[in-house]
């Protein structure tokens, strides 16, 4: 986790693989923006990024601002409210409730529903 004093890392990544429920070979950035977020990001071949840097910067440019707002309405989408709801009821931060396992999310939950530590 990165995180400073006042601020906190929260990975799409893992709420990708844990809460997206998309298939195994659709959990990479472009998939899960066309599926969750039903639009087509900027592609590059990532053999092109090298050769893009030096010959066409104002396309590779565009193909990381894309990258980065895909990744921002992701989360702001279906990342943020959830894990903070549910930090609301499960006894962990942020970080931990978006990293561990449902099972271990349930049980903490249960816990903390009966009174346990």
């Amino acid at each position: 986790m990165v995180a400073g004093k006042w601020m906190v890392h929260l990975d799409c990544f893992a709420w990708v693989q844990r809460d997206s429920y998309l298939p195994c070979g659709a959990r990479g950035l472009k998939a899960v923006t066309r599926y969750k977020l039903k639009y087509d990001p900027v592609e590059l071949d990532p053999e092109d990024m090298t050769p893009f840097a030096k010959e066409r910067p104002q396309e590779l440019a565009a193909y990381s601002v894309s990258d980065a707002v895909a990744t921002y309405y992701l989360y702001m989408k279906y990342i943020h409210d959830f894990i903070f709801a549910l930090c609301s009821i499960i006894p962990y931060g942020p970080d931990d409730v978006l990293r561990k396992g449902s099972g271990t999310l349930c049980e903490s939950l249960l816990m903390n529903q009966a009174g346990g530590p």
